[in-house]
């Protein structure tokens, strides 16, 4: 009986996977429905892992990360694809609901959308609006976007508006996911004397954020049936304190101070993306 033979070494097959390369046995040619069923299968498979892996994520801090840095990474979900299933599911449930400013005088920064003076009567509609209109700030938005305030004032506002939201949708999960190395970069900052890897912070990170994003569906879902269950935020700074504790190994003496910069840190950076995803949203009208 022949033997089969890998089709990518062909170094001889024994099992599912090659012991050599490690490609898998299965061929990815076939109907077209087959092989993107076996593709969004491996992608979104709710197998045992990822209940046990999301399970541990939530009510263990740090304990998928110990354990993914630990060696022990066949028992838990890949964390870039457990980051991509949820953040799936969290930009699906907030997604961001374009204005209706059809009644209102639209104000971008200091420039009027789709006229030159207001109208009487109507109420003010403003993103980015610096008060001051000879601050510096206000002088960098006009010099920044010259080109793009002269089509502003002459598109309909409510148009204007929708291809912002509408950027800004598919631009804020990018960004997010830019804000990971930052967060990484921070955590490294403040363990740099314990001389650990930047992958590992990187990973962290990456699943803090997707706990983040669950924690943050659950109480919103709670809090829709009684503000009061938004009590549970508190809940972030201490899950942050006991995953750093599991994770970099020291004291409450040392983590609750970091905790607490991170948080801080944390913020400024989720403001900065957002910032930063609307104006890359007004740069592409």
């Amino acid at each position: 009986m022949q033997a089969i033979q890998c089709a990518n070494c062909e170094y001889e097959l024994i099992g599912a996977f090659c012991s050599n390369c490690g490609q898998s046995c299965k061929s990815r040619r076939g109907p077209i429905w087959q092989v993107t069923g076996e593709l969004l299968h491996e992608l979104f498979a709710l197998d045992s892992k990822m209940f046990s892996s999301l399970w541990s994520l939530l009510v263990k801090p740090g304990e998928l990360t110990d354990r993914f840095l630990s060696g022990k990474r066949a028992s838990v979900l890949p964390p870039v694809r457990l980051y991509l299933v949820v953040s799936i599911l969290f930009f699906f449930v907030f997604e961001i609901p374009t204005p209706d400013i059809s009644k209102d005088n639209v104000y971008i920064g200091n420039t009027l959308l789709g006229g030159e003076e207001p109208i009487e009567g109507r109420s003010n509609f403003s993103l980015f609006n610096f008060g001051d209109t000879n601050s510096e700030l206000d002088r960098w938005f006009e010099n920044m976007f010259q080109d793009k305030i002269e089509v502003m004032k002459t598109d309909n506002p409510q148009v204007s508006i929708e291809k912002i939201f509408n950027s800004l949708e598919e631009i804020l999960p990018k960004m997010l996911v830019f804000f990971l190395p930052l967060f990484a970069l921070v955590l490294k900052t403040l363990y740099f004397f314990k001389r650990i890897l930047y992958f590992d912070h990187l990973l962290f990170s990456l699943h803090f954020q997707t706990w983040l994003m669950v924690a943050i569906l659950v109480i919103y879902g709670l809090a829709l049936q009684n503000p009061w269950w938004s009590a549970l935020s508190i809940l972030v700074p201490i899950y942050l304190a006991r995953a750093q504790k599991k994770v970099y190994k020291q004291t409450y003496w040392l983590v609750v101070p970091k905790t607490f910069a991170i948080i801080i840190t944390y913020c400024i950076l989720i403001v900065i993306a957002g910032v930063s995803s609307f104006i890359s949203a007004i740069a592409m009208l």
